[in-house]
């Protein structure tokens, strides 16, 4: 049979409002803030109390929030998660990071934007961004996932600002503890439609031959430090090397080596690992064999491989 307009109308109609009703989801939990620009609202939601037993959608339980966007009072984004922040860092300290305020433009293009923090809450400051732009077209522009918190930045005073954030994954409890584990600095930069790693202001200069001597002796003096049987999590500055590090290394050694490798700096890690591994310790080799494993599970490896980041130009695709 064929379908005449008449007969596709209905159909059109139906798959409108299944689109117009997915757009439309009604908010839960309590509100914890809300921004205006223009003829836009942004309004943050978050469970802090559990609900009644009878209520059984796990989106409502505590600790689970969500955002929704709206132009002239029509809902027009909806997201759940756990906890969001408008414009901020998964760090709420602003001490040292600017928060992006709202209808400010950070692509470069003139437009005003709207940065959404979610932060996955627990002990660590994993978060990831949501960009939109608000202006006479509304627009979700990317969602950045799994960056370490961090600050937008017009680090080029040209009006596109790079996210200064860190790698939080890949040697996350690493043979450490959680607070303890490195975190590399990332740069990122929206080129060509999309945010991309900033290589160009990654690139730091090699440190000289009289720096890596300098800072392997302190790390070479960290490899003598007490066994205890068992994970246990030492302060921020507590030295002491655990049993359950299988080489005996001070986590020091790798967080180093790593600020070197996402500079840019590649051979000088691997100096810099030689310098400070003390001549009688066992467990050098095992130790790069399975560090260089690890950081081949990083997302950006492929970036950071680059011998010293030659080719430091962004590709299109």
């Amino acid at each position: 049979m064929t379908l005449t307009p008449t007969r596709l109308l209905p159909v059109f109609l139906l798959f409108s409002l299944n689109i117009q009703a997915a757009q439309n989801q009604k908010p839960f939990g309590q509100i914890q803030e809300e921004q205006k620009f223009k003829d836009y609202t942004v309004r943050i939601y978050r469970n802090e109390q559990d609900p009644p037993d009878s209520d059984k959608n796990p989106d409502h339980q505590d600790g689970f929030g969500c955002f929704e966007i709206l132009r002239s009072g029509r809902q027009v984004y909806f997201q759940k998660g756990i906890i969001f922040k408008v414009g901020m860092s998964a760090n709420e300290d602003t001490t040292f990071r600017t928060p992006v305020i709202m209808g400010q433009c950070i692509l470069g293009d003139k437009q005003p934007d709207l940065v959404i923090t979610e932060i996955s809450g627990g002990n660590n400051d994993f978060c990831d961004y949501y960009v939109f732009q608000i202006s006479d077209t509304f627009k979700f522009i990317t969602k950045i996932t799994n960056t370490g918190g961090g600050e937008f930045k017009d680090l080029r005073g040209d009006g596109n600002f790079d996210l200064i954030t860190s790698d939080p994954q890949t040697f996350f409890y690493w043979e450490e503890c959680g607070h303890l584990y490195p975190h590399p600095t990332i740069i990122y930069r929206y080129q060509y439609g999309k945010y991309r790693l900033d290589l160009e202001k990654m690139k730091t200069t090699a440190p000289s031959k009289q720096e890596l001597e300098k800072l392997a002796k302190e790390l070479k003096a960290k490899f003598g430090g007490v066994y205890i049987p068992y994970r246990a999590c030492p302060l921020p500055g507590d030295n002491t090397v655990y049993a359950d590090n299988k080489w005996a290394a001070p986590n020091d050694l790798f967080s180093e080596m790593l600020d070197l490798i996402y500079s840019g700096n590649m051979e000088s890690a691997w100096k810099l690992c030689n310098l400070s591994w003390p001549v009688k310790h066992p467990g050098k080799a095992n130790f790069l064999k399975e560090f260089i494993n690890q950081l081949q599970t990083s997302p950006y490896y492929n970036d950071i491989n680059q011998a010293s980041f030659q080719g430091v130009a962004v590709h299109k695709n």
